[in-house]
């Protein structure tokens, strides 16, 4: 099988960025600047304060709040203005664009063209991806780095002895990318790195997991040093780790999220953030031990969370965005686990689309379960659904074929 036709990835980049820069232009006009949760409010902060005292730090005085790489992304418009929060939103539907295009490449090299437009029409119209696109939050920023890093790593595993070059350095900085974005990553992207000892070539495989590697560790590095200079510990994933584990997991939790124990426990006060975030760690941990039951019966309530049909905001639960929601998941499902047997000969690729599904859905839940954390999920399923679409003609396309490449 070969790639799209150039005018078909064009077409749904177009239609992509157009159906997402419409609703963020919409949105706009009825709320304006508003940043409606509190994590947009704290990444704009710490892209503002980058910009105007050249510190990544917010307003309370947090230097590791977040991960840096979204709000260094924030800060090309944090010096602009309420205007830079409207410029911020049209960059995502960029993005989001991108990640669209992608996986129509992505869909289309495994399964052939028709799969590519219906997974090009499945992530394009995503409810929840063009919903995210208005938010200042990473999802969207997340979801494009993960869909080409699995894209890549699928290109990367198959047999082939001719590669393009640029793949190695591709794999290693959107790996490197998407843990500086979201630390919870930083369990999954050893499968990508395990997946390329499939190829054909193992000095080229070595080298490339040693490159991306190392790309890492020198990203942690950078923003370890940064933190023990002001901080005192290199707070490698942030400091935000034992504040959700305790959100997730304290006797108040109840599987969504109400830090409201961050002003309400006394001693927490005297703490600086590096202590206030190991010692809610350390609390979480001992509730889990002291009754693990909870922590059974708080995972499925988080799993039902996070695969909700319709939002866990009560505000955009009923209506048509519930009707839609809900119809447009289900179908994404029916067609992904369809797709599991019909483009079965492409074995690597469904690994690589359905092993992220299961990590971060375990992952989140032990954390806070929502709607939220399964958006950058949603355009591997569609990658994966457009598989009950491949062409059923012909030879099948060996598992992890290069492409454009023709065997």
């Amino acid at each position: 099988m070969t790639l799209p036709s150039p005018g078909l990835g064009a077409a749904v980049f177009v239609a992509a960025f157009a159906v997402r820069a419409g609703w963020v232009v919409y949105d706009w006009s009825l709320r304006g600047v508003a940043l409606e949760f509190g994590d947009e409010r704290l990444h704009w902060e710490l892209a503002r304060n980058l910009i105007e005292s050249g510190t990544l730090v917010s307003d309370d005085g947090r230097y590791a709040a977040r991960m840096p790489l979204y709000p260094l992304f924030l800060a090309l418009f944090g010096g602009l203005g309420d205007v830079g929060v409207l410029l911020a939103r049209l960059a995502q539907a960029l993005l989001g664009a991108a990640t669209v295009w992608i996986a129509c490449r992505v869909a289309g090299a495994a399964f052939g063209r028709r799969a590519a437009l219906v997974a090009g029409l499945l992530v394009g119209l995503d409810p929840y991806a063009v919903f995210f696109s208005k938010l200042l939050l990473s999802e969207t920023l997340f979801t494009l780095l993960l869909v080409a890093l699995c894209g890549c790593a699928s290109m990367a595993s198959s047999r082939a002895r001719s590669q393009p070059a640029w793949l190695a350095a591709a794999i290693a900085g959107l790996g490197a990318a998407a843990v500086m974005t979201r630390p919870s990553s930083a369990g999954w992207v050893v499968l990508p790195w395990l997946l390329l000892f499939l190829d054909a070539d193992r000095r080229r495989a070595l080298a490339r997991v040693t490159l991306s590697v190392a790309v890492l560790a020198a990203c942690l590095l950078a923003w370890g040093v940064r933190n023990r200079m002001v901080l005192g510990d290199p707070a490698w994933l942030s400091t935000n780790g034992g504040v959700t584990l305790y959100d997730a997991q304290g006797p108040q939790a109840d599987g969504g999220s109400n830090q409201a124990f961050l002003q309400e426990l006394p001693e927490l006060r005297a703490l600086n953030e590096v202590e206030r975030d190991r010692r809610l760690r350390e609390l979480a941990l001992e509730q889990m031990r002291r009754d693990p039951g909870r922590v059974l019966r708080l995972a499925w309530v988080k799993l039902l969370r996070t695969w909700s049909l319709t939002p866990n905001v009560e505000e955009y639960r009923g209506g048509m965005a519930g009707v839609a929601s809900a119809a447009y998941t289900l179908v994404v499902l029916v067609l992904a686990v369809a797709g599991l047997w019909w483009g079965r000969s492409n074995w690597r690729l469904h690994v690589l689309l359905w092993t992220p599904v299961v990590y971060f859905t375990l992952v989140h839940c032990v954390y806070i379960g929502s709607l939220r954390y399964r958006v950058p999920l949603m355009p591997l399923l569609a990658i994966a659904a457009a598989a009950a679409f491949a062409a059923r003609t012909g030879a099948p396309e060996p598992s992890g074929a290069v492409p454009g490449k023709r065997r």
